[in-house]
């Protein structure tokens, strides 16, 4: 049962004691020693107020002199004194402050006490507000504080399965500045950060789903309503959304699967099949809010050349006209008027009704503002159209792929494309730039760089995919750290790294602007796709890429290979991604496999979905979402809205990417656990409770341990029992975790013996880090003002 105001509440702790290390005063004596004297009227030495314990202390002479001081127009037993402090004051929970009794801890702040309605937050006296669930209730600039609120419960309706924990919003806490002392306890939130060490590159599987072949890209996207806050956004738990084909044939029979990660363990949410007009199992999906109704939507193609839209659940939203052949969909908000569109190839679909809005000419399209104008254009490999459809750019040229980045930093965008099996291009890179003075509105800049470079189309075999033609969808990101953006391409029989500053210079030859190639196998279709991530933060990205066999991990700057498994997959354009899909703070691989051809890898085969993580946990942070096969940060919010305004992804610090994934703030943030503790004194009722509160910048997930102690635990202490956190804390956000003792031990109860409780002692090891671990311990009395009973 969790302590209800009409309960006695006292701190273990005072509020101004040093805040969860091993130094931390007890109770009595930060009492003590921050409370005033009383002063008399005789001049003599005079009792302080009652300690938590009941005992008294006894001031000093010129303690007792500079506090009795007298005007001499006053007779001699006229005093100056202050208001007398009641001396049962402490017994009642209380703290003496200026000579008035301060009811609770939570009003006591410093050396003021919070008016009556008041709770005291990072040392200032702060009104709570709103009842909350989320801080996704409150105002802007608030957190929710579910330390003043009724505790989660059993029996909910939401996917949790429980009636979740409540808060108060109160004003989110200042942030320190540089060098500025958060103080003890903390009047700010101090940067926090965790790197992790330099090592080796170990990915293990956390989490499978083998239930059948899998040969497209997955998309992660929020669609229920996971945290029971009635909303659905970046703070519940994403799901994993992908269509499976049966008997080899992926082009017919697909079946939508939606799962999630929830306690450890797959959850599969709902599933979709139609016999009449199945889903083309090899097409790619989009996830995002398209309707403007809370809650995002999937949206696929039919084998048909129909787009479907399915809500969050499941049921069908709309179904569109047939887009013909080679539907590939992606989401965007082209008219900037808060009404998402889907783009097609061949047209701009209405998001709330699938109805046709604008039609296009065929190609495979991405939107952005290629002209600098604010306003989205849709770019393709050999183009671009204007958001109403007019023509802007044409380049002349052959291509079936495009990404959009900065890559000679001035401002403008380029256009990378991939030219996949034309007549004259079959396996090029192309780069251009819109250029409105320019013929045809295009500047080539680089008009076809063979992407096999010094490697032989006859590593296929004669009449393969991989023998004749190349090129999948291709990945931005500073692969060498230099600042400046890197294109990167798979094809047949090679995985390619182009340098970006070469590609811009006039003066270096198509030849030399490798960064780096390593040989591969797809020669099936020769067109898979990849992502990058920077997965240990230290501004040089990292290649993820699936060939027909292997899964591997490339070093971005060289091409060192840091990992592989075997993976077997058939290859359409599918790719792995990276995205934080089980909310534990830190970047998972996604990667799909099949077993329908002859391809095995080591005489194995592999099927479904696996999530890969670092088996240390030292993989920075990520978003949880990537949805879309054109996926490039700005597109999408973290909570799956689409921007209004798509801000251009060239222009956002530590961005100017393509299919690649990041933190675009705090990339190596991390939680920072402290903990205080009460007691919980009340009539048949007695318990530790410990405050626990993230003062760091990135949030800590549910279940963090909570261990209670008779003694210091690190010299024979005796443990009392453990409590869990239940809600994701994020910064500044607290949580009480009680512990009830019905037969508590009698040195705990009576005060002699010293009581510990410990927040966070890495016992199993976890995935996530704080930034400090020498803060997580409180110490202080057991014994109440009171004795229950």
């Amino acid at each position: 049962m969790k302590p209800t105001p009409r309960m006695l509440l006292c701190w273990g702790l005072a509020a101004s004691a040093a805040c969860g290390d091993d130094a931390r005063e007890s109770a009595t004596e930060s009492l003590t020693s921050s409370s005033p004297t009383t002063p008399v009227t005789d001049g003599g030495t005079v009792p302080t107020e009652a300690g938590s314990d009941g005992s008294t202390g006894t001031a000093g002479d010129s303690q007792a002199t500079s506090t009795t001081q007298t005007s001499e127009t006053e007779s001699t037993d006229a005093t100056t004194a202050e208001p007398v402090c009641p001396a049962d004051c402490a017994d009642q929970g209380g703290t003496c402050i200026g000579g008035e009794c301060c009811p609770t801890e939570d009003r006591t702040c410093g050396d003021v006490c919070c008016p009556e309605g008041g709770f005291c937050s990072f040392n200032t006296c702060v009104t709570p507000g709103d009842t909350c669930i989320d801080a996704s209730e409150c105002a802007d600039e608030e957190y929710c504080e579910y330390s003043l609120g009724e505790p989660e419960m059993m029996g909910g309706m939401c996917q949790g399965g429980v009636t979740p924990a409540t808060g108060k919003c109160l004003p989110a806490p200042p942030v320190c500045l540089d060098g500025q002392d958060p103080g003890d306890p903390p009047t700010c939130l101090s940067k926090c950060e965790y790197k992790p060490p330099p090592g080796a590159f170990t990915p293990v599987v956390k989490y499978h789903w083998d239930k059948g072949d899998v040969m497209m890209t997955p998309i992660v996207v929020q669609l229920d309503d996971d945290n029971c806050d009635l909303i659905v956004d970046e703070r519940d738990i994403p799901e994993i959304v992908f269509s499976t084909f049966d008997n080899g044939d992926y082009n017919n029979n697909g079946t939508i699967h939606v799962i999630s990660i929830v306690g450890g363990q797959i959850v599969e949410k709902w599933t979709y099949f139609d016999a009449v007009d199945p889903i083309a199992p090899g097409r790619e999906l989009a996830g995002g809010d398209i309707d403007g109704a809370p809650g995002n939507e999937v949206v696929a193609t039919t084998t048909t050349g129909k787009v479907v839209a399915f809500r969050g659940d499941g049921t069908v939203l709309w179904t569109s006209p047939a887009q013909g052949s080679g539907v590939f969909v992606s989401i965007t908000d082209l008219d900037q008027d808060g009404a998402p569109e889907v783009l097609t190839p061949s047209a701009v679909l209405d998001g709330k009704t699938g109805a046709i809005e604008t039609v296009l000419g065929g190609h495979i399209n991405t939107a952005a503002d290629l002209d600098g104008d604010g306003q989205l254009d849709i770019v393709h490999a050999t183009g671009a159209y204007n958001a109403a459809g007019g023509v802007m750019a044409a380049t002349g040229l052959e291509g079936a792929w495009s990404a959009v980045a900065d890559l000679d930093l001035d401002g403008k965008a380029e256009v990378a494309t991939i030219a996949n099996g034309g007549a004259l291009l079959a396996h090029h890179l192309i780069i251009w730039r819109h250029d409105p003075m320019a013929a045809n509105g295009v500047q080539i800049i680089r008009a076809g760089i063979d992407i096999n470079g010094a490697l032989s189309p006859d590593l296929c075999p004669p009449g393969s995919a991989g023998n004749t033609v190349g090129g999948g969808p291709q990945t931005i990101a500073d692969f060498n750290g230099d600042g400046t953006p890197d294109v990167a391409v798979a094809g047949g029989v090679g995985y390619a790294v182009f340098d970006g500053k070469k590609l811009m210079d006039p003066n270096v030859a198509d030849a030399d602007t490798f960064l780096w190639i390593k040989q591969t196998q797809d020669c099936s279709s020769a067109a898979t796709g990849s992502s990058v991530f920077d997965f240990d933060g230290d501004g040089s990205a990292e290649v993820i890429y699936s060939d027909e066999t292997t899964l591997r991990v490339y070093k971005g700057s060289d091409g060192t290979v840091l990992w592989s498994t075997c993976n077997t997959t058939g290859t359409l354009v599918e790719y792995p991604l990276v995205a934080d899909v089980d909310g534990d703070g830190h970047a998972d691989i996604v990667a799909v496999s099949n077993d329908y051809s002859g391809i095995t890898c080591d005489g194995t085969k592999q099927t479904g979905v696996r999530i890969f993580g670092d088996s240390l946990g030292t993989w920075v942070r990520t978003r949880r979402v990537w949805n879309q096969h054109t996926y490039h940060v700005t597109n999408t919010e973290e909570s799956g809205v689409t921007p209004q305004v798509e801000v251009a992804n060239w222009t956002v610090p530590r961005l100017n990417n393509f299919r690649q994934n990041v933190q675009p703030e705090g990339e190596f943030a991390a939680p920072d656990l402290i903990v205080d503790l009460r007691l919980q004194c009340a009539p048949e009722t007695y318990g530790l409770t410990a405050r626990v509160r993230n003062i760091g910048e990135a949030s800590v997930p549910v279940g963090v341990p909570v261990y209670f102690y008779e003694g210091d635990p690190d010299n024979g202490g005796v443990a009392l029992g453990m409590g869990l956190t239940t809600k994701v804390l994020y910064p500044a956000e607290a949580e009480e975790v009680v512990l009830e003792l019905a037969n508590p031990p009698p040195g705990v109860v009576d005060g002699s013996s010293v009581v510990w409780v410990v927040v966070d002692d890495a016992m199993p090891m976890h995935a996530w880090h704080e930034c400090r671990v020498d803060n997580n311990r409180a110490s202080g009395t057991g014994k109440c003002p009171r004795p229950p009973g």
